[in-house]
């Protein structure tokens, strides 16, 4: 009984040791399973590698493939678009030019002879007939008395002044060629002087004219000499004294510009005229309610 016992026991030992050994290479071997999980990351990897240099030729080409479209059309649309706004400003421009020229032909109230004349001219010469629109000088000072125009209807009347004396320095300094020497500067001169009435600067204006005055009416030597527009000027001139009670120079201001332009003449039997001359002082009627509009 004792040896069976024994070797009953030995056995036992060697079982469970043998048992303890398998069971611990079967923990520590891994499983099938693991062994594939353990190769996925790794062939994920590699696939996605392998994708990406497959087709980055062709990704690289299809981005420039669009890239090269989609800038060919903005250069096409910047094109369009620029040939657009060059013929819209044309247009505008064109537009600008042709009010400014008309604006500056109706303020300059040619003479129907003088225009007839040149007509005539160009006919029997065989030339077309004048046109503002091709004489450089003409459109340029239209396009400057149309701006300061522009600048008045919209609250710059400072700006505006100083564009009127600006051409006015111009013209004085040029030499014009032209039969009445004074047309261009006594237009400047009358838009300059209504246009300080505006400020209600009586100096101001004053200044204007008498500018105007000494330039023309005190260095023409030939008391014979005729220009209407600058007879024009005068005009504007004494009634402008004649409205702030110079009575006297008034009449003599006006008889300058008689003798200067006929057609004038019926102004002397205006009624200002007539009671300064006759020695009486002349009361101007100041109108109530324009008053009541300046207190407003």
């Amino acid at each position: 009984m004792h040896l069976h016992d024994m070797m009953s026991s030995t056995m036992t030992k060697e079982h469970f040791q043998t048992d303890r050994i398998l069971l611990s290479n079967a923990v520590d071997s891994p499983k099938p399973s693991d062994q594939k999980q353990q190769h996925l990351p790794s062939q994920r990897r590699r696939l996605k590698s392998a994708l990406f240099f497959a087709y980055r030729p062709s990704s690289i080409a299809t981005v420039l493939l669009f890239l090269t479209t989609l800038f060919s059309h903005h250069h096409y649309a910047a094109q369009a678009f620029s040939t657009v706004d060059q013929s819209g400003f044309s247009q505008r421009k064109h537009e600008w030019i042709k009010s400014s020229v008309d604006y500056y032909s109706t303020v300059m109230r040619k003479n129907n002879q003088k225009t007839t004349k040149m007509m005539d001219s160009a006919s029997a010469d065989g030339m077309e007939p004048y046109d503002p629109l091709n004489d450089k000088n003409f459109v340029e000072l239209a396009t400057k008395h149309y701006y300061a125009r522009f600048l008045i209807k919209n609250g710059k009347l400072t700006l505006a002044e100083k564009i009127y004396r600006r051409i006015i320095n111009e013209l004085e300094a040029e030499d014009s060629e032209e039969d009445c020497d004074h047309a261009k500067l006594a237009v400047s001169t009358l838009l300059l002087a209504l246009h300080m009435q505006r400020y209600d600067d009586i100096k101001a204006t004053r200044a204007v004219f008498v500018n105007f005055f000494r330039r023309v009416a005190l260095t023409e030597e030939d008391e014979e000499v005729k220009c209407s527009c600058s007879a024009k000027v005068l005009q504007a001139y004494a009634l402008f004294e004649m409205k702030n009670g110079y009575s006297a120079k008034s009449l003599e201001i006006i008889q300058k510009a008689v003798k200067m332009d006929e057609e004038l003449r019926p102004v002397l039997e205006w009624k200002q005229f007539r009671d300064a001359a006759a020695g009486r002082e002349y009361q101007p009627v100041i109108s109530l309610r324009k008053q009541r509009v300046k207190k407003m």
